[in-house]
């Protein structure tokens, strides 16, 4: 009876087209009245999430509907300072004070034409600006997706497996030991889609969402000198 061990890795690939987006904004303005860029902030936060609220309705069953899923402004960040606090002898001039207020805004949408238009509508404040946008799956796709991976990826091992083995005379391989790797795809390597960028630089066009799945799996596998099956 002759033994082989087979060590190697399985690997799948998902892509999926995303189901959900962030998009992070900024409120914020500048002035030497407290009062007036405290109000001009809190106007256009209020001015924005009240138009977001019209996009998720209460249904008679309690549940809203699914254009937003979220939405989150952080409290308002209030910083100040003199216009020209020190000259080259630090002397303090008696300059008027600039205050410098802002407030963060997220959302999460799962309409993506309703999320272009908002984006629109935040063009129109001129205290407001795109920060970022960030597509992603919802947590029971990724799982969804996540179980299929590790089956295909482990298959995908027992295949090459079942090949190195017959290759050699061998047959029966079993696995043995197996062990998720974190193996990192090179995006450059990706197909990239055409974008479409906002005039603050961030892609508006959805991306495809990658998941990568790789194992590395130990194999046995024996074979019958006497019975012949090995071949040469």
């Amino acid at each position: 009876m002759s033994s082989l061990n087979i060590t190697l890795r399985g690997h799948y690939t998902a892509t999926r087209f995303p189901e959900q987006a962030m998009v992070h904004l900024t409120i914020e303005s500048t002035g030497e009245s407290e009062a007036t860029i405290t109000h001009e902030v809190t106007s256009t936060c209020n001015d924005l999430h009240a138009s977001l609220e019209t996009l998720r309705p209460i249904q008679e069953d309690g549940t809203t509907s699914s254009e937003v899923s979220s939405i989150s402004a952080s409290e308002m960040y209030m910083t100040t300072k003199n216009r020209n606090a020190y000259d080259s002898t630090e002397t303090i001039y008696d300059s008027p004070r600039i205050y410098n207020a802002i407030i963060t805004f997220y959302v999460v949408f799962c309409d993506f034409n309703e999320l272009h238009k908002f984006i629109q509508k935040v063009d129109g404040y001129p205290n407001a600006r795109l920060n970022n946008l960030i597509w992603y799956l919802t947590d029971a796709t990724k799982g969804e997706i996540g179980a299929e991976s590790r089956k295909k990826a482990v298959l995908d091992a027992v295949t090459k497996a079942d090949q190195y083995a017959k290759a050699v005379g061998f047959e029966d391989v079993i696995p043995v030991d197996i062990r998720e790797i974190d193996e990192s795809l090179n995006p450059a390597a990706l197909p990239q889609k055409p974008t479409f960028r906002h005039p603050s630089g961030v892609s508006l066009t959805p991306q495809d969402i990658v998941l990568n799945c790789c194992v590395q799996v130990v194999f046995g596998a024996s074979c019958d000198l006497a019975s012949g099956a090995r071949t040469d």
